[in-house]
């Protein structure tokens, strides 16, 4: 395990490889949550993300963490926004 910039806030967090799943770190992040985090070539797009943006992916990532006690997984951005998406629309109905 290693401390390194959180992926989204920056923030010093705790990485590690995840083990028989190639190109996956798992982070421990006190401000966002855990997350693993697929494929560092992605790495760039999320670069790239605005204050307001970082705090809507950090938000997601806390809720799930929350709502079912896993780690959130991502890699791609796009498809991140679409799990978000989807996962605050099944929240909105229960």
């Amino acid at each position: 395990m290693n401390e390194e910039p959180c992926i989204i806030c920056g923030r010093d967090a705790i990485c590690s490889s995840v083990t028989g799943q190639a190109d996956t770190c798992e982070y421990r992040c006190e401000s966002c949550g855990n997350y693993f985090f697929q494929d560092e070539q992605n790495e760039d797009d999320y670069e790239k993300l605005d204050g307001e943006q970082r705090e809507r992916i950090a938000n997601y990532i806390k809720a799930f963490n929350e709502a079912t006690g896993k780690f959130a997984e991502f890699g791609d951005i796009e498809e991140l926004w679409k799990k978000i998406e989807d996962f605050n629309r099944e929240r909105k109905e229960e």
